[in-house]
């Protein structure tokens, strides 16, 4: 069974000082990181082995790591600093075939999330889908907080 990899894409890193040490640079680094574990289905609920995935931050808009899924479906990422994130199930020729919830990273926090291949679906389900996601991001960006119809947050704050 091969283990979960997770690679940052270049250009990634957050620009800071540049520590006395490597040491100093690993303790600078493990402070402000968080980690993303999760799982890759399929649609019906069976692992997806060896799946491609793809962190992006919702903020920005930028794709942050990618990382292959084990036999089992399961992924990490490491190192993902405070934000809010989607994962973007990829086929082969890199194209987005599934996204997973939105979730918030914290300081030293480690986040459970999954990514599901959904069954058909009418071809405009996934532009409305798409165009709430988009504006909660922008929305939260801005300062604003999106409430849900339970009048609880639905953007990161």
């Amino acid at each position: 069974m091969a283990a979960p990899v997770s690679r940052p894409l270049s250009g990634a890193q957050a620009a800071s000082p540049r520590p006395a040490s490597r040491q100093a640079a690993q303790v600078a680094v493990a402070d402000v990181r968080g980690t993303v574990v999760g799982h890759a289905w399929r649609a019906d609920g069976s692992p997806y082995p060896q799946a491609r995935l793809r962190l992006r931050d919702v903020q920005t808009g930028r794709p942050t790591a990618t990382a292959v899924a084990d036999d089992r479906g399961q992924f990490t990422f490491d190192r993902v600093p405070p934000g809010a994130y989607v994962v973007e199930l990829l086929d082969g020729t890199e194209h987005v075939i599934a996204i997973g919830p939105l979730f918030g990273v914290s300081r030293d926090e480690t986040v459970t999330t999954f990514v599901r291949l959904a069954t058909k679906s009418p071809w405009f389900s996934g532009f409305f889908t798409n165009a709430a996601t988009a504006a909660i991001a922008v929305a939260s960006g801005l300062g604003i907080t999106a409430t849900g119809s339970s009048g609880l947050p639905a953007s990161p704050q």
